[in-house]
This record gives structure tokens, C-alpha cells and sequence, in this order.
């Protein structure tokens, strides 16, 4: 095995970015505690604890027959209680989860269900929920944007990238600006990523190879070298990808991961710290599963 493929990729890049453009107290709350988003909204929509919501995952995982999962649901107790809201098919946490990934830019409820194959009052009571009672500061952002685009037709982030929008007034307009912010931001860290990388002209980064950029990670592939791979993965990921950002005259950073293997198929996540002796022991030990997986093929 001569070389690996090393992905840097940004951990809930978007979801991070909007919490700072919002100022939502319970995004932020979210990322300052280092508590997992897709649980804690499945907590706030559901009206149930952190634990119940990963107690009550853990049973259904990713069952989404609403009459099974009404019967795992029988066995927990904790949710015998008044007044909290039970997604028919789907666990509370996945709920959770792709509320995170397709609320915050105003997808309406009809394409909520359709997008996840459930009943559309059930789609319009997660979306109520998620904008009323789990973030109530992304409504208030949306208005912001309009005011701005009322004012300007101009929305500029963090990196001083300006994308003017001169598409007929409404829901369309709306949604493109909504989601320029995050989504630009995400991509100016790894796009910045990768021109330092390639700009890099020390012994270790010359030896990187840049594959590729897809949206909030970057590829590369470099020697199956523990030393080298936790030299580079932490230069380019911790330094490099990691940009000081600044929304509401707050100062953020997005964290970073990193999986190696042979194919995009079987990438094992490998510790990724400041301290790169940590991380090197990882990526050893990591180097050696994808030897014994490809001993054993």
C-alpha cells in the first residue's frame, strides 16, 4: 500500500454558519456545549429529554414503518408522557436530522414531506416546530435577508465575497439568498484550504497530492506514512481549512475531521488534534485496519 486518500472535511459546516448568522440561543448553545445537533433538535421538537431522544434512536435506528415503530416504542416508558410529538416514521432523532439539513432556508412543508416520504401534516408540524419552538431566531434571519436584499439586492460574506440578486421578488429570491451566506462560506474555508495546500512548498506538503474539492471537504492523496499523513491532515485541516470566521461581531471556527482509505467506499475517521503525536498514533492504527481489511479481501 504506497498511497491512501486523506479527506478533510468540515463538521456540520452550514448548520455551524447559520447559528452564527441567526444569533439562535439554542444553536449556539448547541455548538458551545459540543452536544449533537441532530439530538438536541430532536429534543426541542419532541418535547422529550436528550436521553429519551437517543434511547429512543437506538431502538428504532432507521425503521421508518410506522407500525413497527409505534411497537418499539411500546417498550420505552419514557415516552408514555403527555403533550410531547412523536414523528410517525421516523425516530425523533432522525426527525432531528433532516430537519437540521433542509429547515433552515425555508423549505416549505410540502417539500419536506415529499423529500422524506411522510404525511404532510406530519411535515407541517415538524417545520412549526423547528421555526417556532427549536430556533426561533432563523425566522427573524429571513427577515434580516429580505430587509438587506430590500435595501441592496447585495449579500456579502464573511471573506467579502458579494453576490447581488436580481431574480423576480419572492420565495425563489428568497431561498437562493438564504442559503448563499452558509453555503459560500463553507466553500471560501476549504477553497482557501486548498490554495495554501497547493501554495505549500515544504518537503512534507510537496509530497500532498490535491484531488479534488467537494463543497465542504477536500482530497487528497498522500504516502501511507503515519508521520507524514498527521503532519499534513493537521496543517491543512486545523490550520489551512480552518479560517478564524466572524458573523454578528462573533469570532467562530468550523471543526474539521479527517478519514483515510483506499477507496470512497471504506474511509476510516482518524483522530484529528492539535497535538500531532495523537493524531499520527491514530492514523497508525488506522493504516493498519486498511491493511488487514485488504489481507483479508
Amino acid at each position: 500500500m504506497k498511497n491512501v486518500l486523506v479527506e478533510l472535511d468540515k463538521t456540520g459546516a452550514e448548520w455551524v454558519v447559520v447559528a452564527h448568522l441567526t444569533g439562535d440561543a439554542n444553536m449556539l448553545a448547541v455548538i458551545e456545549e459540543g452536544k449533537s445537533p441532530h439530538t438536541v433538535t430532536g429534543s426541542l421538537i419532541s418535547g422529550l429529554s436528550e436521553d429519551v431522544v437517543d434511547k429512543e434512536n437506538k431502538a428504532i435506528g432507521q425503521n421508518t414503518n410506522p407500525e413497527l415503530i409505534a411497537e418499539m416504542r411500546d417498550s420505552i416508558p419514557e415516552l408514555r408522557v403527555p403533550d410531547v410529538f412523536l414523528p410517525r416514521s421516523m425516530s425523533i432523532r432522525q426527525a432531528g436530522k433532516k430537519s437540521n439539513h433542509g429547515l433552515n432556508y425555508d423549505m416549505r412543508y410540502k417539500r419536506f414531506a415529499l423529500e422524506n416520504e411522510m404525511d404532510e401534516t406530519e411535515a407541517k408540524r415538524i417545520v412549526e416546530l423547528y421555526r417556532t419552538v427549536a430556533y426561533p431566531g432563523i425566522p427573524i434571519w429571513h427577515k434580516t435577508v429580505q430587509h438587506t436584499l430590500r435595501e441592496t439586492r447585495t449579500l456579502t460574506n464573511c471573506f467579502g465575497r458579494k453576490r447581488r440578486f436580481m431574480e423576480a421578488w419572492g420565495p425563489e429570491l428568497f431561498d437562493s439568498a438564504y442559503s448563499f451566506l452558509p453555503q459560500s462560506t463553507v466553500f471560501d474555508c476549504t477553497r482557501e484550504g486548498m490554495v495554501k495546500t497547493y501554495n505549500d512548498k515544504s518537503s512534507v506538503m510537496q509530497k500532498v497530492e490535491i484531488l479534488g474539492q467537494i463543497h465542504d471537504s477536500t482530497l487528497n492523496q498522500m504516502p501511507a506514512d503515519p508521520a507524514l499523513i498527521a503532519e499534513a491532515g493537521v496543517k491543512i485541516g486545523l490550520d489551512y481549512m480552518n479560517p478564524l470566521l466572524v458573523y454578528n461581531s462573533k469570532e467562530f471556527r468550523i471543526g474539521t475531521t479527517m478519514k483515510i482509505g483506499t477507496d470512497w467506499g471504506h474511509m476510516h475517521e482518524a483522530v484529528l488534534s492539535d497535538n500531532q503525536k495523537e493524531t499520527e498514533k491514530s492514523v497508525r492504527e488506522v493504516l493498519r485496519i486498511i491493511k488487514n481489511d485488504r489481507e483479508a479481501a
